[in-house]
């Protein structure tokens, strides 16, 4: 019964289409995984800020591929993405780089990353390092561009101290334009992935005792009702 009835309401992306106007185009890409019959399978999904899931595809791995062509269905439909937001994963910084997009990087994968480089089993690798994550993660935290200004140039006093971390500095400088972009916009850009993390995360919820599903059709149709009573948000 449960499936007969996702057979009849809107995908997601049906949903768009008939609310375009509502649609921020701040678009947020991730994937998360479940079975097939045994078998992984990715969830690769897009996600207006307005409107919610606006999309989703099914793939063996999070691949470039598969989020080029998430993107052109949207572009077909009408989506204009004006600033992209994602964890960094190299298959959506490919298509990114294609299109040449916006990209706000989400800060708490960055600062997670960091953090693993700066510790060994939970301990700082150097007794300084913890202060040099904390000045970073002021930054990467930062409310508005004039504080953020002032935090740089203080930071830029710290790289001459810091100077065997020549290599955390040179990380730093590569991903600051991508960590603050979202201080760049009037529109609410968020800052992390964490709508698209919690979404992922009840997807998960729903899964687990399901143990996966028998079908990509069973799947595509437990996520449209998952959609459909979330009222895609």
């Amino acid at each position: 019964m449960v499936q007969k009835y996702a057979d009849h309401i809107p995908s997601p992306l049906q949903n768009y289409i008939k609310n375009k106007d509502k649609a921020s185009g701040i678009l947020l890409l991730d994937a998360t995984f479940t079975k097939i019959k045994g078998e992984d399978m990715g969830i690769i999904i897009a996600y207006d800020t307005n409107i919610g899931v606006v999309d989703y595809w099914f793939d063996v791995t999070e691949n470039a591929t598969a989020y080029n062509y998430i993107l052109q269905r949207l572009e077909k439909s009408g989506y204009i993405p004006i600033c992209i937001v994602s964890d960094g994963s190299s298959a959506i910084l490919t298509i990114i780089d294609e299109r040449n997009l916006p990209h706000q990087r989400c800060i708490f994968h960055l600062l997670k990353n960091l953090r693993i480089t700066l510790t060994s089993q939970g301990n700082w690798k150097h007794p300084s390092d913890h202060i040099l994550y904390s000045r970073i993660k002021g930054i990467f935290k930062t409310n508005n561009l004039e504080d953020l200004l002032e935090r740089i140039n203080k930071f830029r006093k710290f790289e001459r101290i810091f100077s065997k971390r020549k290599q955390i500095f040179k990380w730093f400088w590569s991903v600051l334009p991508t960590a603050v972009l979202h201080l760049s916009y009037e529109e609410n850009v968020p800052r992390t992935t964490a709508l698209l993390e919690n979404l992922n995360g009840q997807i998960k919820a729903r899964l687990k005792t399901m143990r996966g599903v028998k079908s990509e059709k069973s799947l595509d149709n437990l996520l449209k009702i998952l959609f459909y009573f979330r009222k895609y948000k």
